[in-house]
């Protein structure tokens, strides 16, 4: 029985490139939806052709190149250069460009800003094709790797142990040459002892002592308790399965109706506290937000803030947020808790769980955002003294802070919206674990905060162009990219244009 061969490789063909992509393949939604863009308005560089001096490569063809590496996670610039000479996707995409990987990479770092106005371009796409709506958007930040190792981040009381080390270390030097030239005089023949110190090692030690109190400086002038080396921007942050690692707090919000990211950012926070109503505002001013509170907010209990609960009422949005669990005294019994203890706002005290009225505490300071109230003598006689009061206390205290109303409607709201709010984890982690695991997203190329929020921009522009082709499929998207351009834009490439007509005359559109 025969086998099945291939051609013989001297063997000549005419066949183009066009034969070679698939008819509905992802380059050609990324190919149509940049040639749809009016690059120059969004401020990429090279747009228009210079009368002078040796061309450059066009915008167009390295943001589709971009795009094209996020989406299958090939990301720096040197492989996306080898993709440029063997990959027939990118050939096709490109028109046959091979741009060496430090104008890829340049191109990159010179667009950070226009890289972040197109991925809202395409949100935008995303919500006049109504595949948003914004009654229910769901929050939550995740902490990717950034380009800075451990060892290259400092905090200042390592800082001073280093120092104090160094300093020891030199201190030892000293001594040995103190005692070797003490030597060398008692041997009376003027050698030079075995045990004389390297002096390249003590030049060592004082350039490291140089170095660490140089970033002591920075850190001191820069009111700051932690300096990375390599990426300023980024910071120790606890990070799930590594314990601690140098990272970017990477923020997005995402629409329930078809799980579109609506905005990303990064910020080297390393807490979601104060995150939320900064996202809100943003949506709320491009108008992904319905107005009238209708819609719901979903964040998980890290961006409980009584700050950022009020700024989120005072822009008529609905937060969903759990209230975060308070630290307790050990061993304390539930039904002395400060959950328990009742406020009377006609009356402005406390009632405790023995019933003893606790009025408002009369110091000469008071702070007007917290509040303290207390029973002194109630307390030295109340039975329950040992059970409700901690530490070295002699009588227990209640603080209220400016916030409590908004914290207590806040919960009320929750409570009553316990039910949609089980929706948050299935909207905002799909978009996370997909960054990560298929996208090759875990870490940042990067550096500086401006830098990886385009860099963030570019992972989460080719996730929702793949979500939006899932949704409406390969023709349908076609069809809207196409009818999407401007009435006048020179720079499109007619050539790829295929017009469509009504449906009740011609059939269903063809891409």
């Amino acid at each position: 029985m025969g086998q099945i061969t291939g051609l013989d490789r001297t063997q000549q063909s005419f066949w183009s490139l066009e034969d070679m992509i698939a008819s509905e393949s992802m380059v050609r939604v990324i190919d149509r939806f940049v040639e749809t863009r009016d690059l120059a308005a969004l401020g990429f560089t090279r747009t228009r052709s210079a009368e002078t001096g040796r061309p450059g490569y066009a915008a167009a063809p390295l943001a589709k190149l971009y795009i094209y590496g996020y989406e299958n996670g090939i990301r720096s610039s040197r492989k996306l250069e080898k993709e440029t000479h063997r990959n027939l996707e990118v050939m096709w995409l490109t028109g046959y460009l091979k741009p060496d990987h430090s104008s890829i990479s340049d191109f990159r770092r010179q667009n950070i800003k226009p890289i972040k106005r197109l991925f809202r371009e395409f949100v935008k796409l995303c919500r006049d094709w109504e595949l948003t709506d914004g009654k229910i958007i769901a929050q939550d930040g995740t902490k990717i790797s950034a380009s800075n190792g451990c060892k290259n981040n400092f905090k200042l009381k390592t800082i001073d142990e280093r120092i104090k080390r160094i300093d020891e270390k030199i201190a030892e030097y000293l001594t040995g040459m103190d005692e070797a030239d003490q030597a060398g005089i008692d041997n009376n023949d003027g050698s030079v002892p075995s045990q004389t110190p390297n002096f390249a090692k003590l030049l060592e030690l004082l350039n490291r002592k140089e170095k660490y109190e140089g970033y002591k400086t920075q850190m001191q002038t820069a009111d700051v308790t932690e300096i990375s080396t390599v990426d300023p921007d980024a910071r120790m942050m606890g990070s799930p399965g590594k314990g601690f690692d140098i990272a970017h707090n990477v923020q997005i919000a995402v629409d329930s109706k078809h799980h579109i990211v609506l905005d990303c950012d990064v910020v080297n926070n390393p807490t979601d506290r104060g995150e939320m109503s900064k996202m809100a505002k943003r949506l709320k001013k491009r108008r992904l937000i319905l107005p009238k509170g209708r819609t719901a907010y979903l964040t998980d209990k890290g961006y409980y803030s009584g700050e950022d609960l009020a700024k989120m009422k005072k822009l008529g949005i609905k937060a969903i947020v759990p209230r975060q669990d308070h630290a307790y005294p050990k061993g304390q019994p539930e039904q002395f808790r400060c959950t328990h203890f009742q406020y009377n706002p006609h009356t402005n005290t406390y009632t405790c769980p023995m019933g003893h009225i606790l009025s408002l505490s009369a110091s000469r300071k008071p702070d007007p955002t917290r509040l303290r109230y207390h029973n002194k003598a109630a307390c030295k006689q109340c039975p329950h003294s040992k059970n409700c009061i901690s530490g070295k206390a002699t009588f227990r205290t209640v603080t209220r802070s400016e916030y409590t109303n908004t914290y207590e409607a806040a919960d009320r709201t929750y409570a009553q919206n316990s039910e949609l709010y089980k929706l948050r984890k299935q909207l905002v982690e799909h978009p996370f674990g997909t960054i990560k695991r298929t996208m090759n997203g875990g870490y940042f190329l990067l550096r500086t905060l401006p830098k990886v929020r385009g860099e963030a921009a570019l992972f989460f522009l080719a996730y929702n162009i793949k979500r939006a082709v899932n949704i409406l499929g390969f023709k349908d998207i076609m069809h809207r990219l196409q009818l999407s351009f401007p009435p006048f834009y020179p720079s499109y490439n007619f050539s790829r244009l295929v017009f469509h007509f009504p449906e009740f005359l011609f059939g269903s559109p063809v891409a």
